[in-house]
C-alpha cells in the first residue's frame, strides 16, 4: 500500500483507548479470558466508526515478513516472522440498519475476485454485543492467508465496532 492514499482501501475512522484505567483494565483481562493469553500479549482498544458507504477492504491482521523484506523495523517487531498478530478479538458495539458486515471472502477456501469483494465467503451481521473471536495464525506457527477479512460498506445506519490483536508473544502496547 505504499504510495496509495489509504482512502483507496479503508474509509473508516479509528482510534486507539490507551490509559490505565478501571474499564480499560477489564477490557484487557475479559479478553485474556477468552483466548486464553496473558494481558501482557494485546495491543490496546482499537475503536472503528463507519459511516454511510464507508468500509475496510479485505486484509490480513497479521504482518506478512514476505511484504516487510525491506523494512528493518517491522521485521525487528515480527523477530523476521517468529513473532506475530496470532488472533483478533473484535466486537460489535452497535447494530447496523444494513450492510457493515465483516467479510470473510475465502472461508471454505474460495477465491476472492477482489481485495473489494463482499459478495461470497461468509459474512458476520452486525448485531451489538456480539463478539468474534478469529486466527491469523495456524497451529504450527505460521501465518493463515484464509484469515482474510474486510468490512463491507454501509448501507445505512452507523457501524460501531472495536478490536484487539494478539500476539504470540508478551508485547509492550498494555498497561497492567
Amino acid at each position: 500500500d505504499v504510495g496509495r492514499p489509504a482512502s483507496d482501501f479503508r474509509t473508516s475512522q479509528t482510534g486507539f483507548l490507551m490509559g490505565n484505567d478501571e474499564m480499560l483494565r477489564d477490557i484487557d483481562f475479559r479478553t485474556a479470558s477468552l483466548v486464553r493469553v496473558p494481558v501482557d500479549h494485546q495491543e490496546q482498544v482499537q475503536v472503528l466508526r463507519y459511516g454511510l458507504n464507508e468500509k475496510y477492504d479485505s486484509h490480513h491482521d497479521y504482518f506478512d515478513p514476505q511484504l516487510y523484506k525491506n523494512d528493518p523495523g517491522t521485521r525487528d517487531l515480527i523477530k523476521d516472522g517468529r513473532r506475530n498478530r496470532f488472533a483478533t478479538v473484535f466486537w460489535y458495539l452497535s447494530d447496523v440498519e444494513e450492510g457493515g458486515e465483516t467479510v470473510f471472502p475465502r472461508f471454505n477456501r474460495r477465491r476472492e475476485m477482489s481485495m473489494k469483494d463482499c459478495s461470497g465467503g461468509v459474512k458476520v451481521k452486525q448485531q451489538k454485543g456480539k463478539v468474534i473471536i478469529f486466527y491469523s495464525m495456524t497451529p504450527n506457527g505460521k501465518v493463515d492467508p484464509y484469515s482474510l477479512h474486510g468490512a463491507c460498506p454501509v448501507e445505512s445506519g452507523l457501524k460501531w465496532a472495536g478490536n484487539k490483536w494478539i500476539w504470540n508473544e508478551p508485547q509492550v502496547f498494555v498497561f497492567l
